[in-house]
């Protein structure tokens, strides 16, 4: 929660509720993830081409070969459908089946401090400062507040660190404010 004493520092520890919200932020709203999305809509497209082909090519039993049709049609018509979908839902699964695993990040407090020159953040041992002008997009999301550092790294900011949506709100004008005095262009300023 945002401290009484400090409206600006925000303290939270992120759940497997907020690892599918960034999974599914960075799925949907990032260009790496919708390069995966189009990545995997492109696969079962030429998987359903190619069954079918194969069966075209080489001659079967006439019903087997109208099932393998069909199969090719379901794979490269609904495959692309649902592609989103699917990687999402292979997401939730990989991040409920880590849960009891060593690879599994630790919770641990995380403490965000929107200072007057950086913006910092605390993590256990962990101690990081970014100037605003180097903050690259800040997102709003009915979940969180996303936080691109650099083009790669995303710190997620989740609406529980927060009284409510009209805080969270308050904190991403105020982060966006910063950035702007500080000089720094936002990836969707011109938006």
């Amino acid at each position: 929660m945002a401290t009484k004493k400090n409206p600006r520092v925000i303290k939270f520890v992120l759940t497997d509720e907020d690892y599918v919200a960034f999974g599914r932020y960075r799925i949907l709203y990032t260009a790496g993830g919708r390069k995966l999305v189009n990545r995997q809509r492109l696969t079962y497209l030429i998987s359903g081409i190619c069954i079918a082909a194969l069966f075209t090519l080489f001659h079967a039993d006439h019903q087997f070969t109208m099932i393998a049709y069909a199969v090719a049609a379901v794979i490269g018509i609904g495959g692309p459908i649902f592609s989103e979908r699917l990687l999402l839902r292979q997401q939730d699964k990989a991040i409920k089946n880590s849960a009891d695993t060593i690879e599994r990040v630790h919770a641990v407090e995380n403490v965000i401090t929107i200072g007057d020159d950086a913006l910092t953040t605390d993590a256990g041992e962990d101690h990081q400062s970014f100037d605003y002008k180097d903050i690259h997009l800040v997102d709003l999301t009915e979940e969180a507040i996303y936080v691109w550092m650099s083009e790669t790294m995303i710190m997620p900011v989740p609406l529980h660190a927060f009284a409510g949506m009209d805080e969270m709100k308050e904190a991403y004008k105020l982060i966006r404010q910063k950035i702007k005095e500080a000089g720094g262009t936002l990836a969707d300023d011109g938006k």
